[in-house]
């Protein structure tokens, strides 16, 4: 195979379909995830979360102060980040549903808090 026959098999596996109308509403019925943007597309590859009792267990409780807590099978490996893990997909959840999500200082003092009130709320 020489380097024009694998640019074009490149090319043809990377190139965009046609559909009509019709197929496309036909394929959007078969797969939630055709029309998903991005943050759906994540949050269908993390996955559903598994509650766990940390009441249940006593190892746990001392750590999680007996809380039920969201364990997700895509991040199964990351200990002691539940509540990072959880605040990422909380998230991607807003993102999901179009929410827009402002951060702002805790502490706004004098004309500058008038200025950006001002302007964040348009």
């Amino acid at each position: 195979m020489n380097i024009f026959d694998h640019y074009r098999q490149r090319y043809e596996a990377a190139k965009d379909e046609e559909f009509t109308l019709q197929e496309f509403l036909t394929i959007c019925r078969q797969d939630r995830s055709a029309y998903a943007n991005a943050a759906e597309r994540l949050l269908m590859a993390i996955g559903e979360p598994v509650m766990v009792d940390t009441a249940l267990e006593p190892r746990l409780s001392r750590l999680f102060s007996n809380r039920v807590i969201a364990r997700y099978p895509a991040f199964e490996e990351f200990y002691g980040m539940e509540d990072a893990i959880e605040q990422i997909v909380s998230y991607l959840k807003h993102a999901a549903r179009g929410w827009k999500r402002r951060n702002r200082s805790s502490i706004c003092w004098g004309r500058w808090a008038v200025v950006n009130r001002r302007w964040l709320n348009g």
